[in-house]
């Protein structure tokens, strides 16, 4: 995916030409070495984004659209035999009609469609 994912324009289909524009609409920062998982962190961001309580972000569940434990441990995983596993980067992925990124840095940020513009 393009990395102009705020407030830009992301290409979509490149089949059709069809391009994108988000727009933020929530974030909520991850803390590793706090109480709650990555997946919480998710779901509170996308609930935000929806205007609802975390435990209405329900269908599609969240592990049926992307492997959170995989990120988890690829960006906030544990230290191996003296070597930190922290990645720096940024992961995107679609959850219903949301953009969802996750930064290495801790910050989940949603992000919905605002206009679609075919090139």
């Amino acid at each position: 995916m393009n990395e102009k994912t705020n407030g830009g324009t992301m290409p979509d289909d490149s089949t059709t030409g069809a391009n994108t524009k988000w727009s933020q609409v929530a974030q909520h920062h991850y803390e590793p070495d706090g109480r709650g998982e990555l997946t919480t962190a998710i779901v509170y961001a996308i609930a935000e984004a929806e205007g609802v309580s975390p435990s209405e972000v329900k269908s599609p569940p969240l592990y049926d659209t992307v492997d959170v434990p995989a990120i988890e441990n690829a960006f906030f995983g544990p230290t191996v035999v003296g070597e930190s596993r922290q990645s720096v980067g940024s992961v995107e992925f679609q959850y219903t009609e949301y953009l969802v990124k996750v930064r290495s840095d801790g910050w989940v940020q949603v992000y919905e469609p605002t206009e679609t513009v075919l090139s």
